[in-house]
């Protein structure tokens, strides 16, 4: 393909000499008809007669001046031509060689960026193949019960484990438990709040978890009675939600974080009919055994 795109380039120079070739030889081919002319005139002249022989005494210096006028002129041409022809080829030259400069520029351009691409999908690969994986299991510890002011409190155990190929540097673990509240509080939306908040404390509270390892949490939330008695005067129940967000760093690039965020709703279980919930009301102590964790439907789990 390379020798096609040089092709007309290399042969229009070709072109020109050629062109050249044919000026010159057809200035030779007319120069040499010019002089056999101006010898036939010099040989058909009658000769001089014997009364003008003193005033023309030297009829060959006569003849002299044109002659040399005409070869000067002729070397003249032929100078002008052949100038005319270097110029030629020499620019027909540079032209040929800034394109195949300008076509060897490209394509290192193209191998440049082909290299490059390759290597970020290498690194990257290698950092999906060794980067740390964290993980987050959640269990239910007390029964679910409520404070003299009327905030609704349960203890909640966090499982943590890195389930990647290399140390999670810089881990810190931000649980909260909130109250849903349609249109005012999205689980997902909050879950995102949280996340970034863990992420700009950057403190790594809890250390360095390596991998096949984990780290165990237990918090006892307490959620706020002003927001159940709004949310059980607008529905006339309240759904309490636990977040979870872990942050952390890997070993691969110290400013890469990585975040698993998980949502769960704290459901009461009806002991009539398993597998169906009950709605949590104001005031209404729950069982631990009565108490289970449900992933939100919409978003359970981001990471990245």
């Amino acid at each position: 393909m390379k020798n096609d795109k040089r092709a007309p380039t290399l042969i229009w120079p070709i072109v020109a000499a050629f062109s050249l070739l044919v000026i010159v030889t057809s200035e030779a081919s007319r120069t040499a008809k010019n002089r056999s002319r101006k010898s036939d005139e010099v040989e058909q002249d009658p000769a001089p007669q014997p009364t003008t022989s003193l005033v023309f005494s030297n009829p060959t210096i006569i003849d002299a001046q044109p002659s040399i006028d005409y070869r000067r002129a002729a070397a003249f041409r032929w100078k002008a031509l052949l100038q005319a022809g270097a110029g030629v080829i020499v620019v027909s030259l540079v032209i040929a060689n800034l394109s195949q400069s300008r076509a060897t520029s490209r394509a290192t351009q193209q191998a440049s960026s082909a290299a490059k691409s390759t290597a970020e999908a290498t690194a990257r690969q290698l950092e999906l193949s060794q980067r740390p994986w964290v993980s987050i299991d959640t269990s239910i510890e007390s029964p679910l019960t409520f404070t003299s002011a009327g905030g609704a409190q349960v203890s909640v155990k966090f499982v943590i484990r890195n389930m990647g190929s290399t140390p999670a540097k810089g881990l810190s673990v931000e649980p909260r438990l909130s109250i849903a509240s349609q249109g005012e509080r999205d689980p997902v939306m909050e879950r995102s709040k949280v996340c970034e908040e863990n992420r700009m404390r950057e403190s790594g509270s809890d250390g360095t978890l390596f991998p096949k390892g984990e780290l165990t949490k237990s918090v006892t939330f307490l959620a706020d009675a002003w927001d159940i008695v709004k949310e059980t005067s607008r529905t006339g129940s309240f759904s309490p939600v636990v977040i979870v967000c872990a942050n952390y760093r890997s070993t691969f690039d110290d400013s890469a974080r990585y975040t698993t965020g998980v949502i769960y709703f704290l459901r009461r279980i009806d002991p009539g009919h398993p597998g169906a919930y009950l709605r949590m009301k104001d005031r209404v102590e729950v069982p631990r055994e009565l108490l289970m964790l449900e992933f939100d439907p919409i978003g359970a789990i981001a990471a990245n």
